[in-house]
């Protein structure tokens, strides 16, 4: 297992580690299982962010919303649920918008990558106080690599569906991934050969708010910023852009739920 690997599972276990002996009797806070069925969001909303991954240039793209919340089996089997959130597993899904000279001059002799969707899964655990979350997602398209983000939040419910977050950050990739967006070959015209290897890639911060409007909708924020570390700070290609990463997001979300 390759040393991003083994920091992807390190992520997940400390998010499991504190929910795993009671997830499966109960909804993480000692309460008997609730009716059997399934419960989920469905949205989508606008992402402000870097043209591509070492960009100065901003873009705004709109990023889908799927989010499993709880699953009840009638033997009484249940993941999330909790009162206020407890152990939960969703989808994670992301999209990274292809990188051309044609959009980008300055990265002209690199080869062009195509537009990539990211498919993975999210493990959470969330108390009152406290938010622990790690993803890991398969590239498909522009990049065939693995990647993720780990994170702890401090949580604040100032008032009645009103939740506030905030808590620092760290990605990682494989050399598959590393490879695709920062790895100069050699004889690039104007750009120093260079080899990225797979490790963390970045750290930083991020901040934001979700309102429950109604028992069906809800409205969720969240800006942040990342700084690109390691290969991925000292690439070529992150060199005519910047380390500097921001991004602000704002989505609307529909909650369902299915009884069994």
């Amino acid at each position: 297992m390759n040393r991003v690997k083994k920091t992807a599972v390190a992520a997940l276990l400390l998010t499991l580690g504190p929910v795993l002996p009671a997830w499966a009797q109960s909804d993480g806070y000692g309460a008997p299982p609730a009716q059997p069925g399934i419960e989920f969001e469905l949205g989508g909303g606008a992402n402000a962010a870097p043209r591509y991954e070492g960009s100065s240039e901003i873009l705004l793209s709109p990023y889908p919303i799927v989010r499993l919340k709880r699953l009840a089996l009638p033997n009484g089997f249940q993941i999330g649920g909790g009162r206020e959130g407890g152990f939960s597993v969703s989808p994670s899904f992301a999209v990274r918008g292809e990188r051309t000279a044609r959009d980008t001059p300055a990265l002209t002799g690199l080869a062009n990558v195509d537009l990539a969707v990211e498919v993975g899964v999210e493990a959470s655990y969330e108390a009152q106080w406290l938010r622990l979350h790690a993803n890991l997602r398969r590239g498909f398209g522009g990049h065939h690599g693995w990647t993720g983000e780990a994170g702890i939040d401090a949580v604040v419910r100032p008032e009645e569906g009103l939740k506030l977050y905030a808590g620092p950050r760290i990605s990682y990739a494989d050399n598959g991934y590393m490879d695709t967006y920062f790895s100069v070959p050699a004889g690039t015209p104007g750009f120093a050969t260079f080899d990225a290897s797979a490790g963390i890639k970045s750290w930083g911060v991020e901040a934001g708010m979700r309102f429950d409007v109604s028992e069906g909708w809800a409205v969720e924020g969240m800006a942040g910023y990342h700084r690109l570390t390691g290969d991925a700070g000292a690439s070529p290609v992150t060199a005519v852009g910047s380390r500097d990463q921001f991004h602000v997001r704002f989505g609307v979300l529909r909650k369902f739920r299915i009884d069994f």
